[in-house]
């Protein structure tokens, strides 16, 4: 890990040079992240007749990865010289399939996974159970949450679940399995539309696009010009503002979106009880943020070829085949190519083992004593034996440049008959024209780093984490991250998984929240209208009057809100699409720099 720390924190959408991992480094993490899903962990790495029992399956199973997934080496025994050399020039390098080592798993490989993972058990917090995951930036917990508030959130959450069949929120194209309870995209801040607080005059007003990204330091640059995709003109969905004390706890400083303050009072205390279990866990997210982190194996890929090892046999020299064959020309011809397809095959790009493992600098950063903004998301998926398969979701991030999310955290509260699931992540890399490499060298990238050379994308995949019943996790919005598919245990009963979801807004940046967005739940104030005395007895003149002074205040139905997130759900699928052709999956190819 350098010492150098960045200027601010990355985020998505000004995404900062990653550095690409070799596949040792992601083998290594991964048996990691098996090892930190088995229970007591932490006491079993200490116990060496486990360890030792653990490092002979480490062995036998990586063996067997490396057979699937390079089966080639497999045959290349069986294969005669011609064949060997023809069989090179038609086979092309592929990303998919190629997660893995080409090398079976070393002792000091194993050595440095246990001295990592008796350092990770020996930082472990054993009172709330925050825990470092195999991932860069990712934390967890499985008792991070006491039961009864676990409790406390399930009663709340019933309250918003138990509404006749007609007033549930399906969500769209969800095929009736997503369930919002509360959900940003609903309601959420129309620019030019909505109304919010005027920072100069106090009063309210509809600020049109320049003059919300003139309310913006984070968006100035963009004023009165060039707009990029990642920046929305049209919605932004609205963060709470909590406040965190110097003793960190928290309160709520405003309305959440979508939950009425008087109806769900109990859960509005309930949720700002689950951020303030959160926030020590954002702070060790925010933390490693700012501190630029290297890769644990480094390799360039100029000398990979030539460092190591040294080849047992030199290059082959045509003129020593043509002399073999004197009065066969093109035999030694041939003969020079095999040789030089075997020489080729075994010239292999190195790998150095990993430095003896020693722990990685922290970076504190607290969120204590100040105001934090939160976007708040409830979702259930609710699968049926009609309906018993969740096909999982797509490579995103959260938001847009509207919201400036840094960092999600979420909380797996309650499931239900379902397998098991995973949230896997994933890195885009530095475009093709800053990496480094050998011209043509597309065996070297794939073979070091899984990447494929002839236009595969450039992103790698960081690993997967189970997400289980009782789980909280936190992970940076510079991953992208995708939910695995899961079904029915029992295909005869009905199953869910519910979770909430936190979006932590940069907390260097301040954007538009509900302190400064008056509610626009139109059904909020009628129902507060007809509390008042003779509002009923008004002539229906009069009532229609009141009904379009609200929504001449910003105010709009349920039907428009819904309207209005088809339009928001349809530019945020566009933005995703265009983010992965221009970065995450931008492709590479091996030419001329």
């Amino acid at each position: 890990m350098s010492e150098e720390e960045l200027p601010y924190f990355p985020n998505s959408f000004d995404v900062p040079a990653q550095d690409a991992i070799t596949l040792v480094e992601y083998r290594m993490r991964v048996l990691i992240g098996e090892i930190i899903e088995k229970p007591n962990w932490w006491i079993k790495v200490c116990d060496n007749d486990i360890v030792g029992k653990w490092r002979a399956e480490f062995i036998e199973h990586d063996a067997e990865r490396v057979r699937r997934f390079w089966p080639e080496d497999v045959n290349k025994q069986k294969e005669d010289i011609n064949e060997r050399m023809s069989s090179r020039l038609r086979r092309v390098p592929t990303r998919e399939g190629r997660p893995w080592p080409r090398k079976v798993i070393t002792d000091v490989q194993l050595d440095y996974i246990f001295d990592w993972l008796r350092w990770l058990a020996d930082e472990r917090e054993a009172k709330s159970g925050v825990e470092a995951t195999h991932i860069l930036n990712v934390y967890q917990s499985c008792k991070l949450i006491p039961a009864e508030l676990r409790e406390a959130l399930i009663r709340g959450a019933a309250a918003l679940e138990t509404v006749p069949e007609a007033e549930k929120d399906w969500h769209p194209r969800s095929n009736r399995q997503v369930l919002d309870l509360v959900h940003p995209s609903l309601y959420c801040f129309r620019i030019g539309k909505s109304l919010a607080k005027n920072p100069e005059t106090g009063s309210l007003h509809a600020p049109l696009i320049e003059q919300y990204i003139q309310q913006r330091e984070d968006l100035k640059r963009f004023s009165y010009g060039w707009k990029p995709n990642s920046l929305s003109i049209q919605h932004q969905w609205l963060p709470t503002d909590f406040s965190v004390s110097e003793t960190g706890s928290v309160a709520s400083l405003s309305y959440i979106n979508n939950l009425h303050p008087d109806d769900h009072k109990s859960l509005y205390q309930t949720i700002s009880a689950v951020i303030e279990r959160f926030v020590p866990l954002w702070e060790r997210v925010l933390g490693d943020l700012h501190m630029r982190q290297e890769p644990l194996i480094v390799v360039d890929p100029y000398l990979w070829y030539d460092e190591g090892p040294r080849r047992a046999t030199p290059e082959p020299q045509e003129e020593d085949f043509v002399d073999i064959y004197p009065e066969h020309e093109y035999t030694g011809r041939r003969a020079y190519w095999a040789a030089c397809s075997i020489w080729e095959e075994n010239n292999e790009p190195f790998v150095p083992e990993p430095q003896a493992f020693t722990p990685p600098e922290r970076n504190v950063y607290t969120l204590r004593d100040r105001n934090i903004q939160v976007i708040v998301k409830m979702a259930n998926i609710v699968l049926t034996p009609e309906n018993p398969e969740y096909p999982g979701g797509s490579w995103h991030v959260e938001g847009m440049l509207n919201e400036s999310i840094v960092a999600t955290g979420i909380y797996y509260y309650d499931s239900a008959n379902i397998t098991e699931s995973k949230l896997s992540f994933r890195q885009a890399l530095d475009s093709d024209s800053s990496l480094s490499y050998q011209q043509g060298d597309t065996k070297g990238y794939l073979q070091v780093y899984g990447i494929d050379g002839n236009g595969g994308p450039l992103n790698q995949e960081l690993g997967s984490v189970v997400t289980k019943e009782g789980k909280c996790l936190v992970f940076p919005n510079i991953w992208q991250h995708r939910v695995s598919p899961f079904r029915l245990v029992d295909p005869a009963k009905p199953g869910h998984r519910k979770i909430l979801c936190f979006f932590l807004v940069d907390p260097t940046v301040t954007i538009l929240s509900t302190s400064s967005v008056p509610p626009q739940q139109y059904e909020w104030y009628m129902r507060e209208a007809e509390r008042i005395p003779g509002m009923g007895t008004l002539p229906r003149e009069l009532q229609d009057m009141v009904t379009d002074e609200l929504r001449k205040d910003g105010a709009i139905t349920l039907e428009q809100a819904k309207e209005e997130r088809e339009k928001l759900m349809e530019e945020r699928a566009n933005f995703v699409v265009i983010q992965n052709k221009e970065v995450y999956e931008l492709g590479f190819n091996m030419c001329e720099h």
